[in-house]
């Protein structure tokens, strides 16, 4: 299971400034909470030996086996969690438990599996009192606690369990999951500061120190806790702007800011702090506090173009059309860098977006004539003027023309993000896949957050899936399943949200009597397309071959319920279906 940190992130409210973050840990697991499986008893008896890790790992195996068939059966992750301790592999039985701790937090585990994990618990507690070193058991049992919603005992556990640390990153994730659970901050604190003994330059542990502080109330020290992050990371935009929040709430002026988050620049280097200032408050929509700093960063720095540029793409966005075509006249001088022409080119373009909003809505519409009409009386050299033309015509069959208009797109505008994907469209229509994803990727190696350009490597990526889907299908026609499961594979990693892929890799495993495996695929398939009637009728037929007729029963009752009547030339296999449920029926009674 794979263990990831969502970034560090900031929140204010009600007048308090406090770091907010968030761990996510998850498991992608079907949810199949109906399916029934025979749970494994939990052998604790003799807990004072040690277990050899090789006479347990056929248990061990056999179990993930079972979880493989039937996981939605929470009970068997229990078992492993309990073999994964004897064995002394603490760091996958974290693993284990972390995932049962997100399903708790769902709400998905019934009280059979927490009574499960209680009795496993308390059997636990009693190897601590003879083992009081044993510091990732509490790591473990801390997780534990928490399932069991006992605040104090993880508190305990995770204390206790962090006065050794073998593994900073592990500790680190499970000192979060623990205090955002108990919102105990000051014990955070303190266990953040230890995790920094262990690894004085890790930013996110400076961070993670950072907020606890802040949420404890002490302002003075997350500042400097702040300080030493961005002495660290001086690229870390996200510390900065909460740094600049709390030093605003306390009524620090500019210089002061300044000064504090740059750590007394020189006077060649304050230009810059007032310019990177003024670019994060806008990043952070903080528009305000940004028009305060670039005015002053205008008025000690006049030729300084990034502010002018900055000022006129507020202005834009408030309406004031005006003032902002008078600041990027007063900053057309100025601008001497080619990130600084690539900024002007493309708001000057954004100024042109009441013509080209007007011309889309008529493409929108078929007026592809009329567009380019209201086009002709827009600026000829904004960007989006000159793309809206080439949309249009190449609409009118007129792919020459519109192929000249991007090329002078990109003549103008080199560095445009807009001017790649545009390419990316016309060759994706023209079905050239490879020269369509070759000129989204350029898109989104200017611009990795370009909407526009991430839909249409969606529709790419759909597009070669399909390609591939019907090579897929005669390979499996052929029984060329070998091949057939390498490019299902490859496919899967361009396109991994395609539920047909995953469908047709069930297919070729079933057509290999491999219905243990084919049942994840399926799972798949059906978590992507929750209505596909006929994954739930292979997995009838997988579930009937593993004798396991009571999920079999049920999945071809599904199938039968979503698919009532052959509409799709499928009557063999409602009538198979409607066959297997009256002798599986017959057979339960």
């Amino acid at each position: 299971m794979k263990i990831k940190l969502m970034c560090f992130f900031i929140i204010f409210a009600a007048g308090t400034s406090a770091f907010a973050s968030a761990i996510i840990d998850h498991r992608i697991k079907p949810s199949t909470s109906a399916i029934q499986s025979s749970n494994i008893e939990l052998n604790r008896a003799n807990y004072s030996e040690y277990f050899n890790s090789d006479t347990l790992m056929p248990a061990v195996k056999e179990i993930q086996n079972k979880i493989d068939k039937t996981p939605g059966d929470y009970s068997l992750y229990v078992s492993l969690v309990d073999l994964y301790i004897k064995m002394k592999r603490y760091d996958s039985a974290y693993e284990e438990l972390t995932f049962l701790y997100n399903l708790s937090q769902q709400d998905k585990l019934n009280s059979q599996v927490l009574q499960q994990i209680d009795s496993l618990y308390k059997s636990y507690q009693k190897i601590l009192k003879t083992n009081r070193n044993n510091y990732l058991l509490c790591l473990d049992m801390a997780v534990m606690a928490m399932i069991l919603q006992d605040k104090n005992q993880a508190d305990i556990l995770i204390d206790k369990a962090s006065s050794k640390i073998y593994d900073v990153k592990l500790f680190k994730n499970a000192v979060e999951k623990v205090i955002d659970y108990t919102q105990n901050y000051k014990l955070g604190s303190v266990l953040a500061a230890r995790l920094k003994q262990k690894a004085p330059n890790d930013v996110e542990i400076l961070k993670m120190q950072a907020k606890y502080l802040i949420l404890q109330g002490n302002t003075t020290a997350a500042i400097e806790e702040c300080r030493h992050i961005i002495a660290a990371d001086p690229e870390d935009d996200e510390t900065k702007y909460f740094l600049f929040k709390m030093l605003i709430n306390q009524n620090k002026n500019e210089k002061e800011i300044i000064n504090t988050i740059y750590n007394n620049p020189e006077n060649d280097k304050i230009q810059y702090a007032y310019s990177d200032i003024s670019n994060i408050l806008v990043k952070n929509n903080d528009i305000d506090n940004a028009k305060v700093f670039i005015s002053s960063l205008l008025k000690a720095y006049p030729d300084n173009a990034e502010g002018y540029i900055l000022l006129s793409d507020i202005y834009r966005k408030e309406g004031k059309l005006k003032e902002s075509y008078e600041l990027l006249e007063k900053g057309r001088d100025k601008v001497n860098s080619s990130e600084a022409v690539s900024k002007y080119n493309v708001l000057l373009a954004k100024l042109s977006d009441e013509p080209v909003n007007e011309a889309n809505s008529l493409i929108a519409n078929g007026l592809y004539n009329e567009a380019l009409e209201v086009l002709a009386s827009a600026n000829q050299e904004s960007l989006y003027v000159i793309l809206t033309q080439a949309r249009a015509n190449y609409m009118l069959s007129e792919k020459q023309k519109s192929l000249e208009l991007l090329n002078k797109a990109m003549t103008l505008f080199p560095n445009n993000s807009d001017v790649f994907c545009a390419f990316g469209y016309i060759y994706l229509k023209e079905k050239d896949i490879e020269s369509a994803r070759k000129y989204v990727n350029e898109s989104l190696k200017i611009n990795p957050d370009n909407k526009t350009a991430l839909d249409l490597l969606d529709m790419v990526n759909k597009a070669e899936a399909d390609k591939n889907i019907n090579q897929i299908v005669v390979l499996f026609e052929t029984q060329n399943y070998t091949e057939a499961m390498s490019l299902i594979d490859e496919t899967i990693k361009v396109n991994p949200k395609d539920a047909n892929l995953y469908y047709y890799k069930a297919l070729t495993y079933i057509a290999q009597n491999n219905y243990a495996a084919s049942t994840a695929s399926l799972y798949k398939c059906i978590e992507l397309d929750k209505n596909n009637a006929l994954a739930y009728f292979y997995l009838g037929i997988a579930f009937d071959n593993l004798s396991e007729p009571k999920n079999a029963l049920m999945y071809y009752q599904k199938f039968i319920e979503l698919l009532p009547k052959d509409e799709f030339g499928e009557s063999e296999k409602l009538e198979y279906a409607n066959s297997r449920i009256t002798k599986l029926k017959a057979k339960n009674n």
